[in-house]
């Protein structure tokens, strides 16, 4: 049974195979050999626990022992690294994290504005969250997005 939790500073190392096995395994544009290695520098298990330590915000999927989701969240409003394991895809994993991490963010003030940078696979889910594409695909150091935007209207 998936069980969901708050990520801890001792969680980065799994975070950080999770992120890279699953952008690997998933990714529709093959990224430059710059891009990879910007990627792994982003996403290394040091540079979890620093962005934890800095004050993102991070949930995780558990099924046993195995991290098998995560997302992430930058200043209350950034959705960062949301992955999820191939095995586990369409069982309503990421959108129970997206939940989790909305609601942090509103009951950190966020008033409902969101913003992140998706790759092309994963455009379809945040579409059906209400995210809208804001720009074109974009290459910053080799990593392919299209940067995205949702703005709603929170309940208390």
């Amino acid at each position: 049974m998936v069980q969901y939790r708050q990520a801890k500073i001792s969680d980065a190392t799994a975070i950080s195979t999770l992120i890279l096995e699953t952008q690997n395994q998933f990714s529709m544009e093959k990224f430059s050999s710059e891009g990879e290695r910007f990627l792994a520098e982003l996403c290394s298990a040091e540079a979890i626990e620093r962005y934890l330590e800095s004050g993102y915000t991070y949930f995780v999927a558990e099924d046993g022992a195995a991290i098998i989701g995560v997302i992430g969240v930058r200043h209350g409003r950034h959705i960062e690294h949301n992955f999820v394991r191939g095995d586990y895809h369409r069982q309503g994993i990421s959108s129970q994290l997206w939940e989790l991490a909305r609601e942090s963010c509103r009951q950190q003030g966020n008033v409902g504005e969101f913003e992140l940078q998706a790759s092309t696979f994963a455009i379809p889910i945040y579409e059906r969250w209400g995210f809208v594409k804001e720009g074109e695909k974009q290459d910053i150091g080799g990593i392919i997005f299209t940067p995205m935007r949702l703005k709603i209207a929170l309940a208390d």
